[in-house]
């Protein structure tokens, strides 16, 4: 039995008084962090219909989490003197399958240890617990397409462990909001034949025959009903939600009010093709590497899996069901052997169609190649192999035309250094004008090596330098206007 833990209300924070019968209604559909829920503050609606019914309506849109608790605090103080209650939660919710939270307007990412932002279901479940028989909790959140809030929790409610006499009504966001304002406030309104009645709204916890939160007008206001002894052997088998759990349920309590129920829901077990499906797919024993190698294939099919990791969650489910239909097969997410075999031979095939396309582009590619080769490279002249570089630097003639036209720029650059040479030599310098040449460049900072008269491959790269200073023909040999310069500046300093 769980144990109750009320958190004791703020102080000086001035806020609504609920009285005998309660209603608490809180909605988030703007995230700071997360992206909207569509129509979670339609549960608001339900006020006005609550109130007429007598109900003290406390609502919040869109709360911090700070405005949330002390909501939350206030209601489990007043739960100890209240005759019926209903608490009414509309957004997103996180769980770690067993735990569920509340998450607030300014939630960020949960974590285990990070959920301050957030107001426990588990704890309103034992507040409600203070009227059984009168206590409902209405969940509204999207039962699609949850994500995974790290390796611990993930979006969603988990499985809620609901006290004896508490009512949990859950469904999507644009449908919850209608069992509050046409069952629970409705004057002798059937919660129960409602929920039955509308396919999109499910239960857990105490679910009677018939319950009624608003006696009709024309009848007394009925006692607090009596609590069925095998309330919580039933509650047990619909929290298992299993064939075996409902068998052993008919099985011990055979004259229990819930045994035609009970066997509705071990029929419908039994018959559903979803259940039957996950059931053949659980006796496969697919290993972690054999579910890996379906989402590639379902992958490679352009089926999104969302992720190849060899778990199956909503992304691969989701992947699994549009290959079924595009297939003809029932659209169960759940897979079977001729379906697995079918999918492998399918991603072979397309993956040879990739390969063989691939292939041709690279061929035709390849052809382009030689083509354009032909009409640059090939010719043998500087402009082909710079025009062919320009276009594939990486190509399979780049190194041939890189090496060409290196060999013609030293071609090119020899027949410039003879040239350079014979006008050096063409100057009759003779080893005094060399030193001082050689000290001059010194002086200015080109380092020519030793000052010896004799021009070696440091004094050539001091020359060139001087002439690349200058915005002179940078060759390294000495020109008329590279002498003229050096002297002019030798002897105008």
């Amino acid at each position: 039995m769980r144990r109750l833990t009320l958190i004791a209300a703020l102080s000086g924070l001035a806020l609504p008084a609920f009285a005998d019968d309660a209603a608490l209604l809180m909605g988030v559909d703007r995230y700071q962090e997360f992206s909207r829920v569509g129509d979670a503050t339609d549960i608001l609606d339900a006020s006005d219909e609550l109130r007429q019914a007598g109900y003290q309506v406390t609502t919040l849109s869109n709360g911090s989490a700070r405005d949330m608790k002390r909501l939350a605090e206030t209601l489990a103080d007043d739960a100890l003197d209240a005759d019926r209650l209903v608490v009414a939660l509309s957004g997103r919710f996180a769980t770690d399958g067993t735990r569920t939270w509340f998450l607030a307007q300014d939630a960020q990412t949960p974590t285990p240890f990070g959920l301050d932002s957030a107001i426990s279901v588990d704890t309103v479940l034992d507040v409600l617990a203070r009227t059984p028989g009168q206590a409902i909790l209405v969940l509204g959140y999207d039962q699609d397409g949850f994500s995974s809030f790290g390796r611990y929790l993930r979006e969603g409610v988990g499985n809620l462990d609901v006290p004896q006499g508490v009512t949990v009504i859950y469904g999507e966001p644009d449908r919850v909001t209608e069992v509050l304002t046409d069952a629970v406030a409705v004057s002798g309104g059937d919660i129960m034949a409602y929920v039955r009645d509308n396919r999109r709204l499910n239960t857990l916890g105490f679910q009677p025959q018939s319950l009624i939160m608003q006696p009709s007008d024309a009848v007394p206001a009925p006692s607090l009903p009596q609590i069925e002894p095998s309330l919580t052997a039933w509650t047990n088998a619909q929290n298992a939600n299993t064939a075996d759990s409902y068998r052993d349920f008919i099985f011990d309590h055979p004259r229990s009010p819930y045994v035609e129920e009970a066997r509705s829901r071990l029929d419908q077990i039994e018959n559903d093709p979803v259940r039957l499906a996950q059931i053949a797919e659980d006796a496969l024993n697919l290993t972690r590497n054999e579910r890996r190698a379906i989402q590639r294939n379902l992958t490679v099919l352009e089926f999104d899996t969302r992720g190849v990791d060899g778990i199956f969650g909503p992304g691969t489910r989701g992947a699994i069901r549009n290959w079924q239909q595009n297939n003809g097969f029932g659209q169960t997410s759940y897979l079977t052997t001729e379906q697995i075999n079918r999918i492998d031979a399918q991603a072979s095939r397309r993956a040879a169609e990739v390969a063989a396309e691939e292939e041709r582009a690279r061929e035709e590619a390849l052809s382009l190649e030689r083509d354009y080769w032909e009409e640059t490279g090939a010719r043998g002249t500087r402009a082909g192999y710079q025009a062919y570089l320009e276009r594939y630097p990486d190509g399979i003639f780049a190194d041939e035309a890189r090496n060409r036209l290196a060999a013609l720029n030293d071609a090119t650059n020899e027949a410039t250094n003879d040239a350079a040479r014979a006008r050096e030599d063409a100057l009759n310098i003779n080893p005094v004008l060399r030193r001082l040449i050689e000290n001059r460049l010194q002086q200015l900072g080109f380092n020519p090596g030793q000052v010896d008269g004799r021009f070696d491959s440091d004094t050539r790269r001091a020359i060139g330098r001087y002439q690349a200073q200058g915005n002179l023909t940078s060759t390294g040999y000495l020109d008329q206007a590279t002498l003229a310069r050096l002297l002019a500046d030798t002897f105008g300093r």
